[in-house]
Parts: structure tokens; C-alpha cells; sequence
């Protein structure tokens, strides 16, 4: 089946081949791009920077032998926006996309917008709608997928996109209900589990398509939300190729085309495929903020043989937010303990630096762990404070292998009433420069902290690469650099569904 990814951005040229090789890598027949910028993506671009982008969306798509499409980015605070649709649509655009120059100020008129929709609906030209439900501020000129419903419900018979889903879609249910003509992309994001079923329940599937965002995102990142969603394969068929052949227009012949071009190009070579039988950030029962897809541990242990893993280090879920540390990690230590010995779960304690009887919860841990875990993200302390230096010394002189979580899900969407705290690069290199020789697994390390703890050159430092996942070219470039026996497969796991992560490596690396 030919697959259609109709949100992507036209990268710096000199990686244009690797864009349509990635998407042959990932079976991706033809994508739509647009492009907010050169060298950068201006929030209020003036004239020129638009012509600028249009030109090189033009240009790129000229370039792609027919693997893509583009649409013109209008800003509608131009006086001369009419003007350069006209030039783009004598280009040859294929609808109209809008990011955050909708207004001025947050909560500002939308005025400006209309005159855009009104030409877009005589012109029958699909409008793609950047929308965001950020736990912050939005962006000065952003806009949220509830005022995309207000702009649909001015303009019933035209097509209009809502980006992302606003993102953070658990906020999304419910705000195109009655709008025939509102549809939304899923482009974006992490894979977060549960993302394309909520939505169908909501929307159907005739109004949901794929996108990716990429480069930014990567293209298994963002397939996974459909491949490992529980839908039939209809459902799959229309968000992957047939609403966006519908609303945009491509016909048969122009994905013929593509897939021409896409058999002309060469295979992207195949990267050494860190090691899968081991999954390093997986959480057991619910969490706080996301249920857990299998009830009970027997049922997860199951679920992790049948993936293939001979071992998968957990953390229980209760114990993240509980007021009694040591008890709920009692309780899960005995779970554990009831498992066949086959089994491929390896519990983990709960640990907390900070607290007054840390030394109490480390010889409770010894006795029936492993392993500990700890979160200086979730549990809000600094992981350079000295405060910490006795416990991280007591663990290493005992030989008690520690996993460092320093980033969960997406800090842009923060569940109500938590208070993480985004870990500073800062901090991070000060633990590194003072952390005592031990056994250290860092999960959700970003590209440029990945970086910094294997530049070390110390093998008791390794770090799992699901957000090496979540973009594209991050794990080819760490697999160039370092060695691949430091980088290690994480789930995130109930946040991912769990053979998400283990999907996208494969595709990644070229298997």
C-alpha cells in the first residue's frame, strides 16, 4: 500500500537525498513538505523569508522527481500575502499551509486569518493549520486546536487541517465534533501510545491522516502511531494514503511517479544494530498519569518474552508518586518474586537521593533488587547537587547499578498538577565529572546529552536511545561516533507501546 505523508519541512539541501532515502527507507510513497525558512524559521517572516521559502519548497520538489508535493506558507500579518499565493500557486502549490503567524499577541483577533480562508475556499485549496496545547504559554500568534474549531466552523466548506492534534491530543477530544470539514494530522510528538485509537473513537478515520514533521521527527517515530495502534487495516488505509488523496488531490499517475523515482534511488547503507534483547526503560503496572495497556505482571512478563527480550529492568509504576517509597517497593519486589524464573522482568527499586532515610531505602533495595532508579527529573533535585555525592558514592561502593531517568514523555505537556523539572545540561556534565566509578544507565538522554555522557570514554556510562528515535539521522550520527554497545534499547514503556522503540530501531538502522 502506498503510504502519503502530508506534514513534513524542506531540510537544508544538502540533506534533500537523504530525505527521499529515509523515505524509501520507511516505504513512504510521497510526502508534502513546506518550508518555514532558510537558515531558520522566523515567527513572523516578512516578505522576502516567504519568497525565500517558497522558492526552496518549489525548488526541492522539483529536485524529488516527483516524491513530493508543497504548499505555500502564508503569513496573513503581510500585507502582500495575496500576492505571493498568485507566484506559488503559478508554482504549482498543492494547498496552503499556516504555522504561528496568525496574529500579533496570544488572544488577539484571528481577523487577519479570514481573508486567507476566504481565498483558500475560492481557490478549493486545503489549508494545514499549525495548532498546540503546550502546559506553558502558547507562542505569541500560535493558536490551539479549539480556535482551529472556531476558523472550521466560519468556513464549513473548506478543508482545513489541524496540525498535530494540537500535540498534546488527550486535549483534543471533543473540539471538532460537528465540523465535518475539520480534519487533524497526527504528525509530530512521540510516539505516545493510545494516540490514533483515542482520536478514531472521536473523529473516525475519514478525518485523521498521517504526517511525520519530518526531518525534525523521524519517519518510524511517527509511523509507529499507526502500525502499532489497535485499528483495522482499513482504518490504517485511509490515514495513510486515502485522506490525504482525497483532500489534496493526488492522483494514481503522481504516485506512480513516485514510486519510480523512489526505485532509482540507492539504499541508505545498513548501521551497526545495537544490542535488542535487553529493554532498559520499561515501567510495570500503571504510572501516575498513563495506564498501562497489560494489567498485572504476569501479563507484561508474558508480553516481554513474546517480544523477544531476555531481560527488561522495570520500575514500578506506583511507586513513582507514592508517598511510601519502601513499601510499594516491598510490594513489587514480592510481584516479582512470584514470576516463573523464565521470566524476563528484572525488577528495580524506586530510590529517592534526597530523602532523610536514603541509606534505609539503599539496604532495603540491596536485598531484593538488582538495581535502583532514580529521577532527578520527576523527583525534582539537581543531579550535580553535592547534597547527592554520599548517596551515588554508597551505591557505587556497592556495586549497585543505578538508571538515571532524565526526561519522561514530553516536558512540553506536563500531566495537571506534576512539577518536573527539565534537567540542565549544566548539571548533567557536573555529574559526570564527579560521578564515582559504578554501573549508570541513563534514560531519555536527548542527542546533545547522549553525547556528552559517552564522550566520557567510560564504559560504565551508557544511555538507552529512545529519543535518538524520535528524529532523524540522531542514531545514525551517535552509531558513527560511538560504540554501539553503549546505546541500548529503551520502550518507555507504558508512555510507547512496547515493541514501538524496538520497531524503530530496526527501520533506523536498516533491517
Amino acid at each position: 500500500m502506498s503510504i502519503i505523508d502530508m506534514h513534513t519541512h524542506v531540510p537544508p539541501a544538502s540533506r534533500w537525498l537523504e530525505f527521499r532515502r529515509e523515505m524509501q527507507r520507511h516505504n513512504i510513497t510521497l510526502s508534502l513538505c513546506s518550508s518555514l525558512g532558510l537558515d531558520d524559521w522566523p515567527q513572523f517572516p516578512d516578505s522576502v523569508q516567504l519568497r525565500q521559502a517558497n522558492a526552496q519548497a518549489a525548488e526541492f520538489c522539483v529536485h524529488s522527481g516527483g516524491m513530493l508535493l508543497w504548499l505555500a506558507y502564508i503569513n496573513p500579518l503581510n500585507a502582500d500575502w495575496r500576492a505571493e499565493l498568485e507566484l506559488c500557486l503559478a508554482q504549482g502549490c498543492r494547498g496552503i499551509k499556516l504555522w504561528i503567524s496568525l496574529r500579533r499577541e496570544n488572544f488577539a483577533s484571528l481577523s487577519a486569518v479570514h481573508a486567507v480562508l476566504e481565498a483558500a475556499l475560492e481557490l478549493n485549496l486545503p489549508v494545514l493549520i499549525h495548532t498546540f496545547h503546550r502546559s506553558d504559554a502558547l507562542l505569541p500568534g500560535e493558536i490551539s486546536l479549539a480556535e482551529f474549531a472556531q476558523l472550521a466552523s466560519e468556513f464549513p466548506a473548506l478543508q482545513m487541517i489541524g496540525a498535530h492534534a494540537g500535540c498534546n491530543w488527550h486535549q483534543a477530544i471533543g473540539l471538532l465534533d460537528g465540523l465535518p470539514n475539520a480534519y487533524v494530522d497526527i504528525s509530530g510528538g512521540m510516539p505516545e501510545a493510545g494516540m490514533l485509537e483515542a482520536l478514531l473513537a472521536d473523529l473516525g478515520a475519514e478525518r485523521i491522516m498521517f504526517g511525520s514533521d519530518a526531518l525534525g521527527r523521524s519517519f518510524g517515530s511517527q509511523l509507529a502511531k499507526v502500525f502499532f495502534a489497535r485499528c483495522t487495516q482499513e482504518e490504517r488505509a485511509l490515514v495513510l494514503k486515502l485522506n490525504a488523496q482525497r483532500v489534496f488531490n493526488i492522483s494514481e499517475t503522481e504516485l506512480s511517479r513516485a514510486r519510480q523515482s523512489a526505485a532509482k534511488l540507492p539504499a541508505l547503507p545498513k548501521l551497526p544494530l545495537p544490542e535488542q534483547q535487553e529493554d532498559h526503560f520499561i515501567f510495570a503496572e500503571d504510572l501516575p498519569f498513563k495506564r498501562a495497556a497489560l494489567e498485572g505482571l504476569a501479563a507484561l512478563s508474558e508480553a516481554l518474552q513474546s517480544a523477544g527480550l531476555k531481560r527488561a529492568y522495570c520500575v514500578n509504576g506506583n511507586s513513582v508518586y507514592s508517598l511510601d517509597t519502601m513499601q510499594e517497593t516491598r510490594f513489587f519486589a514480592a510481584a516479582a518474586a512470584s514470576l516463573p524464573d523464565t521470566t524476563p522482568l528484572f525488577p528495580l527499586a524506586t530510590l529517592l537521593p534526597g530523602a532523610y532515610n536514603w541509606r534505609a531505602q539503599l539496604h532495603q533495595a540491596q536485598q531484593d533488587f538488582g538495581g535502583g532508579w532514580v529521577s532527578p527529573y520527576l523527583h525534582a533535585w539537581r543531579l550535580d547537587d553535592e547534597r547527592q555525592a554520599e548517596f551515588f558514592a554508597a551505591c557505587a561502593e556497592a556495586g549497585f547499578p543505578l538508571w538515571i531517568n532524565l526526561r519522561l514523555h514530553d516536558w512540553r505537556f506536563r500531566p495537571a498538577g506534576s512539577a518536573p523539572r527539565a534537567v540542565s545540561q549544566a548539571e548533567l556534565l557536573g555529574f559526570l565529572a564527579q560521578a564515582p566509578p559504578g554501573a549508570y544507565v541513563f534514560q531519555g538522554a536527548n542527542k546533545t546529552e547522549v553525547e556528552a555522557i559517552l564522550s566520557t570514554q567510560r564504559e560504565d556510562l551508557r544511555c538507552e536511545c529512545s529519543r535518538l528515535l524520535d528524529g532523524t539521522g540522531l542514531l545514525d550520527e551517535m552509531l558513527g561516533r560511538f560504540d554501539p554497545d553503549r546505546l541500548l534499547l529503551g520502550s518507555e514503556y507504558p508512555l510507547r507501546e512496547l515493541g514501538c522503540n524496538a520497531y524503530c530501531l530496526k527501520k533506523q538502522t536498516g533491517f
